[in-house]
């Protein structure tokens, strides 16, 4: 997939409420966690604010 297509299924993805790891959002995509970084960054410079839960069961969830 594309990076856009990419970044519009991870909003959708985070926009359910649902908490998400960086390996199930990766998995989701198919990408690599990085890319799942790289996709939060590009996010957050369009003003949609992703929150991370930090710790061993550390998430992203969307900023609602």
């Amino acid at each position: 997939m594309s990076k856009i297509s990419n970044v519009l299924s991870m909003l959708e993805y985070l926009s359910s409420g649902k908490k998400y790891s960086i390996a199930e959002l990766s998995e989701k995509l198919e990408v690599t966690p990085r890319m799942i970084r790289v996709y939060k960054d590009e996010i957050e410079k369009a003003g949609i604010y992703i929150d991370t839960i930090k710790g061993p069961y550390g998430d992203y969830v969307l900023n609602m």
